[in-house]
């Protein structure tokens, strides 16, 4: 008997192994024959090291490229990727910052964001379209082979504008008939990575109201250690007791060559002895389906505690498209004392693997019944629309906003200061959402337009505030919200900031490369900002991170006298205008 269960634990072992090999093998023989090799070069002129990789979990949405260090510098010439033409130039504040979008024969488009400016073709293009419209933050489409472009050209150089978080070039390619971004190093883009991804720990979810861990209706938390023959449970896992159904999830990143970043692995593998629980790649994602990671991770547990932890299981409402192999949803069902073997297997693109085993082991008796002790036992059927009326607020959460179907608590609170209606709390601000709801709230007391026009709706977290926004209707502020939370009306009636930063009255401004300022709000928001020098408008760049406002001295401000003004306009239309002579 002991030969037999040795003999079956080696097959199920070996079977196990061979598929991982069979899975790592396949996904090389795909990415050869799907996509050209060596068509896209390199748009560095150093090698690749990753400070972001596709498909890694960001705030809300899904990673679409990779982030690629720039050595900590501004200014690294960018080049096409490959022959072609300027389809986009977009320049905003937000996001790509400057991104630079080329279209390529073959049926791809790339694109270069963060971007510190264009090359000089590009820019005298831009420059024209701006002050034509007058706005300094366009997007701008280029008439197809308007503005060509041949494999290894200077396009642009590397920056750190829009919403990056320090300097480097932000790069995807994108299918072009579909828009879908694809994962570059399908293309034959290398990096060396010799390092394998790192486990954190893993989650058990208890998935029902009559499933438990350890006897509880709650998720736990349990660490993974690297040992030295591969990790395993900081404490063991004998006593991790489990019933009903379960689902489980892992936090885990991939190191950068010596140890640089905490990217994210390219392949996630979940078996139960010879059977796969959960297979996903991420080699194409959706911008349609993109915002469905809230539902893919923890969600609590990343807002909360900043930690990832993505699950190896589906939601009721879950269209990602990273699923290559998917058992029962990743649901794994635990009655009358069972234990199963399961055991991870992460990998990078480069094939570097780390392998976590470990074992459940399925209580003989169902627990007790979870029941909700919160007040309100409304529920929300993620299928339907759900419409919901308290006192003066409102609410409307369209069909397949929500994941699941999930129990709607709502209260109200009247003793906050400096607010114009109850603060009212509808739902729980750690369930997850993959777009927005409606929120509809009265004043406590009839207003006039004239202050109506300055009030917004806010979304309190402790001393926390942020803006909706929102249109005063039929009595009451409307506003778009894509999370649940505590909501009240409050005024804005205060007008921006503006502070100069290195010009005042009659200053030489001969030796100064441009002109700043710092702009800010109180609460609705920086709507439009205005720079006129002698009444004539210029072009501006707008760095919301430091809040500072820049214009770079060009043919349009020659030497002499000049007069300047700039106009800032809030949300709510407060307005600023600072003015001030200079000379140059």
């Amino acid at each position: 008997m002991k030969r037999v269960k040795i003999l079956t634990e080696l097959k199920t072992i070996l079977t196990g192994t061979l598929f991982i090999i069979m899975v790592m093998f396949s996904t090389s023989l795909i990415a050869q024959n799907n996509y050209p090799q060596n068509y896209f070069m390199n748009p560095l002129d150093i090698p690749i090291t990753l400070a972001g990789t596709f498909g890694e979990i960001r705030s809300n949405h899904f990673h679409t490229g990779l982030d690629i260090r720039t050595d900590g510098k501004d200014g690294l010439v960018v080049r096409a990727s490959a022959d072609g033409y300027v389809s986009r130039i977009n320049v905003s504040p937000y996001g790509y910052g400057n991104a630079l979008y080329i279209t390529h024969p073959n049926g791809y488009v790339t694109v270069y964001g963060h971007l510190s400016r264009y090359n000089d073709v590009i820019m005298q293009y831009l420059r024209k379209r701006q002050y034509e419209m007058q706005k300094s933050s366009v997007d701008l489409y280029p008439i197809a082979n308007e503005i060509k472009v041949k494999k290894g050209d200077t396009v642009a150089f590397s920056g750190s504008t829009g919403g990056a978080e320090g300097p480097h070039l932000h790069f995807e390619i994108r299918d072009e008939k579909s828009e879908d971004p694809l994962n570059p190093m399908l293309f034959g883009l290398t990096t060396v990575d010799h390092e394998a991804p790192v486990i954190r720990g893993i989650c058990i979810y208890p998935l029902n109201d009559s499933s438990t861990v350890n006897g509880k209706h709650e998720p736990l938390w349990v660490r993974a250690v690297k040992r030295e023959k591969g990790y395993a449970l900081e404490n063991g896992d004998s006593e991790i007791q489990v019933y009903g159904k379960i689902g489980v999830g892992v936090s885990t990143y991939d190191m950068g060559e010596e140890g640089s970043g905490h990217n994210g692995p390219y392949s996630q593998l979940l078996i139960d002895g010879s059977d796969t629980v959960y297979f996903a790649e991420v080699d194409e994602l959706s911008f349609n389906s993109i915002h469905y990671v809230n539902g893919h991770v923890d969600f609590k547990a990343f807002k909360r505690e900043d930690r990832t932890i993505e699950h190896s299981f589906q939601t009721d409402n879950d269209e990602l498209g990273i699923y290559k192999k998917i058992s029962h949803r990743g649901r794994i069902t635990f009655t009358n004392g069972k234990a199963q073997h399961l055991e991870y297997v992460i990998s990078d693109f480069n094939g570097n693997k780390t392998v976590l085993p470990f074992t459940l082991q399925g209580a003989a008796k169902i627990g007790t019944i979870y029941r909700d002790s919160l007040p309100g036992n409304v529920i929300m059927h993620w299928r339907k629309d759900f419409d919901y009326t308290y006192k003066d607020m409102t609410i409307h959460v369209p069909a397949r906003i929500l994941f699941e179907d999930t129990r709607f608590h709502y209260s109200t609170d009247t003793t906050s200061f400096h607010v114009y209606s109850s603060v009212y709390s509808v739902g729980d601000k750690y369930t997850p959402l993959n777009n927005a709801f409606t929120i509809s709230i009265k004043p406590s007391a009839p207003l006039p337009d004239s202050i109506m026009k300055r009030a917004v709706i806010v979304q309190i977290d402790g001393s926390h505030l942020s803006c909706l926004g929102g249109k005063y209707e039929k009595g009451a502020m409307v506003a778009q919200s894509k999370a649940f939370g505590s909501f009240a009306i409050m005024m804005d009636n205060i007008r921006p900031l503006i502070k100069p930063v290195n010009i005042y009255k009659n200053k030489d401004m001969s030796k100064s490369s441009g002109i700043e300022f710092e702009i800010s709000d109180n609460l609705s928001g920086i709507a439009t900002y205005n720079l006129y020098v002698d009444d004539h408008w210029l072009v501006t760049y707008f760095d919301y991170k430091k809040q500072i406002l820049s214009y770079a001295f060009d043919e349009h401000v020659g030497k002499g006298s000049h007069h300047l003004k700039l106009v800032v306009v809030d949300n709510v239309g407060n307005t600023n205008v600072y003015e001030t002579d200079f000379t140059r």
